[in-house]
């Protein structure tokens, strides 16, 4: 009887031990909080806060383009002009019209006021001579626009076309990037931009200006997300910095007030999709709960904050979610020493 006894207990503690062995070990997190304070960093370029494409109100064959790419121009300094022969021939022939028809309206109109004329007669010498001199003004205009001016004191960028070229009107002749303001251009997520009123202040880094930071204002916010749902926020550099370039690339930090909250953040590998909704398993006597939660901003190391569904202090499994069920028995596994790295002391 003892030895049956023996051995009855010696296979139970083999079948606790084997099915001790048979749990899963997962690896476990404890939830904690973190203030809505904080900084997150987005890339960006600048870009002149004048920047234009200048062209031609009229086509025409290109006469010269007296300047080159990074030339300085002042505004109204002649960048391009087209030959106007075509323009002012139409200009004299306007003018001819003009005298002729000016003269017979006078005539009209003087002996209505003699009470000689009719009315129609008065009416129609009146409208002729509005309509010419419109159209004088017109062919005026078009000779004027055949001079192409600088609209702004800046550079040349690139220069579009040559001399002796015939071009259309609007067709980009000259780029120009004015030298004044500076602007910074970045992308946010629309996570952001729901919290736009929380922005505390933004700074630029450059690469190629180590251990310096830039202080920069915002202008706006775009209203409508692009195509890869991120919205345009356009910065300022305050102050005068000859050394930032157009063009140059650069890391944005953005800093936001805090606005007393503190939200739960798990990192992104302990969630996953429950039909249409994110949920977490949850550790407990030795068990795994799901449980349902609702996301909110995800950070750029690689966590997301919970608006509900966890309290700090809960135990998460954070690797291999998706091979768990509810409610299965695990066992959690051995943090790994942060000093003692692969075990190896």
């Amino acid at each position: 009887m003892l030895l049956t006894a023996a051995l009855m207990l010696a296979i139970g503690c083999s079948k606790e031990k084997k099915q001790a062995n048979s749990e899963r070990l997962v690896l476990l997190q404890t939830v904690s909080s973190t203030n809505a304070t904080g900084t997150t960093t987005y890339p960006g370029r600048t870009r002149a806060a004048d920047e234009a494409n200048v062209s031609f109100r009229v086509a025409g064959t290109l006469l010269k383009v007296p300047v080159k790419a990074g030339d300085h121009v002042r505004r109204g300094q002649v960048i391009a002009q087209l030959d106007d022969r075509d323009y002012r021939v139409q200009l004299e022939a306007a003018e001819a019209e003009y005298t002729q028809v000016k003269a017979e309206a006078e005539r009209v109109m003087s002996l209505y006021a003699d009470s000689v004329g009719t009315a129609n007669n008065y009416d129609k010498a009146r409208y002729g001579l509005q309509q010419i001199t419109q159209k004088l003004q017109h062919c005026r205009d078009q000779v004027k626009d055949c001079v192409l001016h600088a609209p702004f004191d800046g550079y040349v960028q690139a220069v579009q076309h040559e001399a002796h070229e015939t071009v259309g009107a609007g067709m980009p002749i000259v780029s120009l990037i004015g030298q004044g303001q500076t602007e910074v251009i970045i992308n946010i997520p629309a996570s952001e931009n729901l919290r736009r009123d929380q922005f505390a202040s933004f700074s630029a880094r450059f690469d190629v200006l180590p251990g310096q930071q830039f202080p920069l204002h915002l202008l706006t916010i775009a209203r409508q997300a692009n195509v890869n749902q991120l919205y345009e926020v356009r910065l300022a550099l305050e102050g005068n910095h000859a050394q930032i370039t157009p063009g140059m690339s650069t890391m944005v930090q953005l800093t936001f007030n805090d606005d007393g909250a503190k939200p739960v953040v798990i990192p992104l590998s302990a969630v996953f999709r429950n039909g249409d909704q994110s949920a977490v398993f949850v550790y407990a006597d030795g068990h795994v709960r799901r449980t349902d939660v609702t996301l909110g901003r995800i950070h750029n190391n690689g966590t997301v904050e919970v608006a509900s569904g966890l309290s700090t202090g809960d135990q998460i499994v954070i690797s291999g979610v998706k091979t768990l069920t509810d409610g299965e028995a695990v066992r959690p596994a051995a943090q790994p020493s942060k000093t003692n790295v692969g075990g190896l002391l």
